[in-house]
C-alpha cells in the first residue's frame, strides 16, 4: 500500500465533492421592475410577480425597498406597488439588488435558495443549500 500526500488526498476529496454534489446552485431569473409614471406616482407592475421568485414576503420588501428608495410605499389588491413619487425603472432596479444582496443571496456560497426566520427579535438568513445562518437586519 502506497502511502499518499496530504495534497493528493485534499484533491482526491475536492474532485469526489465535484461529481457527487448534491448541490446545485442556479440563479433565478428575476425579470427587471416593470415601472409606469403617472402624475406624481409611480406603478410598479410586476412586484408581486418577483416577491412571488425571490420567495420574500412582499410587505417586508416594501418596508426595505422604500427605506432605500427614500419614499412612502403601498402595495394594492393586485399585487402592484404604489410608490409616492417619481421613481425610474434603474433606481428601483438598484433598491431591489439591495435587498437581493442582503436578504436573499446567502453570504457563505452565494445561494439564493435562502429562507428568512425571525427567532425572538433577529431575524436570520437561513440557506437551504449550505446550512449557513447569517442574522440580518
Amino acid at each position: 500500500m502506497q502511502l499518499q500526500t496530504y495534497f493528493e488526498l485534499i484533491n482526491r476529496i475536492k474532485d469526489y465533492l465535484r461529481k457527487d454534489s448534491s448541490v446545485v446552485t442556479q440563479r433565478l431569473n428575476i425579470p427587471p421592475p416593470d415601472v409606469i409614471i403617472i402624475g406624481n406616482r409611480t406603478f410598479w407592475r410586476n412586484f408581486k410577480n418577483i416577491a412571488d421568485i425571490l420567495r420574500r414576503d412582499p410587505k417586508h420588501m416594501i418596508m426595505i425597498i422604500a427605506k432605500e428608495l427614500g419614499t412612502a410605499m403601498i402595495i394594492d389588491e393586485e399585487g402592484k406597488v404604489v410608490i409616492f413619487g417619481k421613481k425610474d425603472a434603474a433606481s428601483i432596479k438598484n433598491a431591489l439588488n439591495y435587498y437581493i444582496k442582503l436578504y436573499v443571496t446567502c453570504p457563505v456560497c452565494g445561494s439564493l435558495d435562502t429562507k428568512l426566520v425571525k427567532e425572538r427579535k433577529i431575524t436570520f438568513l437561513v440557506c437551504e443549500a449550505c446550512g449557513a445562518r447569517s442574522p440580518v437586519g
